[in-house]
């Protein structure tokens, strides 16, 4: 009986699995792969501001979920990006921004846009002048002996910018104490145009006195806050009648403070 216990026991020990092997765990599911990639995002991005981007991973099983990828811009002159997908913008331009991550790889075009947003304080210089009517013959003349005289600097200049729209090209703003609005836009090249009509007023008889006509505006950033530049008026005036046509060159203006622009949209 002794050796019969012996015996069990032993078997019991030594008895294998289905063909001498252990049995298997439970399976584990295949990890889903990545099936698609996007970055989230502006498409334009001023200069001296930056943006921040994500972005979204699609797996073959249908989920989505943020992903931490490597980011890469294409022309870091004019957007340099980290690697938290921070992307500043430099200078002018256009850059492509690529995003990677467990082998896929995806890219957006993103517009840096020269950053005119803000107020600028300066003076100008009078080029050339052109006048009719009174203002010709009264005083010895607007452009001979008045305001309009070449070579005339005017100090005390003071604009204020907003840039907006979807691409950061659209402008608009206030010029000294006038309440009609400058309009313009960025170009392509990163100019900036202008151009506004706004009265001029007696208020102490509240009558409109003359009208400033802006236009052929054309001017360019410098440097960060310093822009060059040059510019047309065409006055009307009713209370000296007559007419004048001024060009005017910036001597110096800079921005003496910056302004949040509106966000873009993707």
């Amino acid at each position: 009986m002794r050796l019969l216990r012996v015996a069990l026991v032993l078997s019991v020990i030594a008895l294998p699995g289905c063909n001498g092997k252990n049995p298997a765990g439970p399976s584990q599911p295949a990890a889903s792969a990545i099936s698609g990639l996007a970055i989230n995002g502006a498409g334009a991005v001023l200069t001296g501001v930056s943006a921040s981007y994500t972005a979204t991973a699609t797996f073959s099983d249908g989920t989505s979920r943020a992903v931490t990828p490597a980011w890469i811009s294409s022309n870091p002159a004019v957007g340099s990006a980290d690697g938290d997908g921070r992307l500043d913008g430099r200078s002018h331009g256009s850059t492509t921004l690529t995003a990677t991550y467990q082998g896929r790889s995806v890219s957006k075009t993103v517009q840096v846009v020269n950053n005119y947003a803000g107020t600028w304080n300066g003076s100008f210089v009078i080029r050339a002048c052109s006048d009719s009517g009174d203002l010709t013959n009264h005083d010895g003349g607007w452009c001979l002996a008045g305001f309009g005289r070449v070579g005339t600097v005017v100090s005390g200049m003071t604009m204020r910018l907003a840039q907006s729209g979807t691409n950061l090209t659209e402008i608009t703003g206030t010029l000294g104490s006038f309440e009609e609005a400058l309009t313009g836009v960025v170009t392509a090249d990163g100019r900036l145009t202008l151009g506004g009509t706004f009265r001029e007023w007696d208020w102490d008889h509240e009558i409109v006195e003359a009208i400033w006509q802006i236009h052929a505006w054309d001017s360019n950033l410098a440097g960060p806050d310093v822009m060059t530049g040059r510019w047309s008026e065409h006055l009307i005036s009713f209370f000296r009648i007559g007419t004048a046509d001024i060009d005017n060159e910036f001597v110096t203006i800079t921005r003496t403070s910056r302004v949040a622009s509106a966000s873009t949209r993707r």
